[in-house]
């Protein structure tokens, strides 16, 4: 990069101007919005909207790679301000290929589905299913997260309630993949069967065990 290449890019980050370059050669990928912290900076273009200088924390989430954290510096539409505060917002972002570091949010595009990685370890689904306690679970609801497991299954974020296998039931929310032969047993009230892992959010349901019986 050379001297005015920099001083391109200095500018840029000042007033939050989006980097043209990296919107058009960048990978897409999706990003998830953790937090936005407007600046004092504003600009606006002849009669065009308002658009101020803000921050934003988003954890990019790449087809089967780790998510990870960046911060970006962009500037955005005034009035869009308060909808990107709402909590789960997802937005489109592109990636430098040659540098993870280099993001941009692409306002343009509609998010990708991205697929995750294969997850090993203790944590892993696998482990839970095959050591963990075994539980009764009550889906409260379901929303599909827009990402797939590293075997291709939809990946959704399930409100559980844990019902039995624990001293006291409690409510949580985790990610599971849920294959298309699961897609049936996927609706409120629907009583499962699970697997507890060596924490009160490791919970995987064992979609192969069926339904619980009445």
């Amino acid at each position: 990069m050379g001297f005015f290449d920099d001083l391109a890019s200095g500018f840029r980050q000042m007033t939050g101007g989006v980097d043209q370059e990296l919107i058009a050669t960048g990978t897409l990928a999706r990003g998830e919005l953790l937090g936005i912290t407007p600046s004092g900076s504003t600009m606006q273009v002849m009669n065009g909207l308002v658009e101020r200088n803000c921050t934003f924390i988003v954890r990019v989430m790449m087809d089967r790679l780790a998510p990870y954290d960046v911060q970006i510096t962009q500037r955005v539409q005034e009035v869009s301000i308060p909808q990107l505060r709402q909590p789960g917002v997802i937005l489109a972002v592109r990636v430098d290929p040659a540098d993870h570091s280099r993001v941009a949010i692409d306002f343009s595009t509609q998010p990708p589905e991205v697929t995750l990685p294969e997850s090993t370890g203790d944590n892993s689904a696998a482990h839970v299913l095959a050591t963990g306690k075994p539980i009764t679970v009550v889906l409260v609801a379901d929303q599909s997260l827009g990402m797939k497991s590293a075997k291709g299954d939809p990946v959704h974020a399930l409100t559980l309630t844990i019902a039995t296998g624990v001293d006291t039931p409690y409510q949580i929310q985790v990610g599971n993949a849920v294959p298309a032969s699961a897609l049936p047993l996927v609706y409120p009230g629907s009583k499962l069967y699970a697997k507890l892992g060596a924490g009160p959010n490791d919970v995987v349901v064992d979609w192969a065990a069926g339904p619980v019986k009445p």
